[in-house]
């Protein structure tokens, strides 16, 4: 199944609410929300802002979007438990709304909410989940397909050569937004690159590593710092670290 259309949410949560919400969500929301042809495809706690959560979901194309959308929220799962969901957050609307550059996109090497259950529940799976970065590259109005070329062809060969795994690329999706109720980003400047790494340490090393050169290849194409988020997955995520 392709899908087309993806969403970063990055939650602002009740101080020390994390944990319980992880909980809550996972409980409550991911067999509902893909019952609705939604795509769970990550759950993250985000390193260094404790008071976060991250989330990606995904879609075939933005007509089943709006029409999933609908359907999820106003039915009747989201009205048992919108309450209580809301009590545990302060902020919702920090969301990315992208489309791949690669129509052949696996973000998940081929697993899914389902699949990372079974696997749990038979132990057939590491409970290390690794790092996951996501590099949000603010491009200069006229410079995107610029930094994007430089990207694939300068510095893509580099994390091949250490190891990195690179997930996807993203760019913004710019059709209409067709369910309001949700605001998101929709930065047509933007370019979005997910990585994958053992583990938090050995991910920070080589990115540390490599700064000067990211910096040397794309500085020029930037108009401001890249936004990071370095992210933990939980271990009921589909995105998280799998040796190749």
């Amino acid at each position: 199944m392709s899908l087309t259309v993806f969403e970063i949410r990055n939650y602002l949560l009740q101080p020390n609410m994390t944990e319980h919400f992880i909980d809550y969500f996972e409980a409550n929301f991911i067999s509902t929300l893909e019952a609705e042809n939604m795509h769970v495809l990550g759950q993250f706690r985000l390193i260094g802002e404790p008071d976060h959560y991250v989330w990606i979901r995904a879609y075939e194309n933005m007509d089943t979007r709006r029409d999933s959308l609908f359907a999820f929220y106003d039915g009747p799962v989201w009205k048992q438990h919108r309450t209580t969901t809301n009590s545990m957050m302060i902020d919702s609307d920090n969301v990315h709304l992208l489309r791949p550059l690669d129509s052949d996109l696996d973000l998940t090497c081929g697993q899914t909410s389902k699949t990372i259950a079974a696997s749990l529940a038979d132990a057939s799976i590491s409970l290390n989940t690794g790092l996951i970065a996501v590099d949000f590259y603010p491009a200069y109005p006229d410079q995107r397909e610029e930094l994007i070329d430089a990207f694939q062809t300068e510095l893509m060969p580099i994390y091949l050569s250490e190891d990195i795994d690179v997930r996807g690329c993203f760019v913004a999706e710019m059709s209409l937004n067709t369910f309001p109720r949700h605001p998101a980003f929709q930065n047509e400047h933007e370019y979005v690159v997910i990585t994958a790494y053992p583990n938090e340490e050995q991910g920070r090393a080589i990115r540390s590593q490599l700064a000067p050169t990211v910096d040397q290849i794309l500085g020029s194409y930037l108009s401001a710092q890249p936004e990071t988020l370095l992210l933990r997955p939980t271990l009921r995520s589909p995105l998280r670290y799998f040796p190749r």
